[in-house]
């Protein structure tokens, strides 16, 4: 790996931010060390409620990765809450399930884009893609 971690090339999302829900912590943990290669400025949250939270709070992000199975709100009723809200930013939801039909509730509730876990630096490039556009 070079040793230029702070050239463009290496960080051509430093001008991004990301919020990561996720009720795994290793997974929330990979997420964002990818992102944070990417040089996306992440925060974490462990489910839908605190990303709610977040929002009501006033802060924004400019793309969240959310996590569909997580306890207390899950990613569909968090996305729903959030568009709702009026948040406009980009959100990717994530899951490991393969039932069409509750991908297919999560991509309705509000979703600019649906991946199959694990995240990756091939599908945070797709991220970008969106957000340079």
């Amino acid at each position: 790996m070079s040793k230029t971690v702070g050239d463009s090339s290496m960080n051509d999302a430093n001008k991004f931010t990301a919020l990561v829900v996720d009720d795994n912590v290793v997974i929330r943990m990979i997420e964002q060390m990818l992102l944070n290669k990417k040089g996306f400025k992440t925060k974490v949250v462990k489910n839908g409620q605190e990303a709610v939270n977040i929002f009501s709070e006033g802060n924004s992000f400019d793309v969240i990765i959310m996590d569909m199975e997580m306890p207390i709100m899950d990613g569909i009723q968090a996305t729903k809450e959030l568009r709702a809200m009026g948040v406009k930013c980009l959100i990717f939801g994530v899951t490991s399930s393969e039932s069409k039909s509750d991908i297919q509730s999560f991509v309705e509730a509000g979703l600019d884009e649906y991946f199959p876990k694990p995240l990756d630096f091939v599908k945070i490039d797709n991220i970008l893609k969106h957000l340079e556009k």
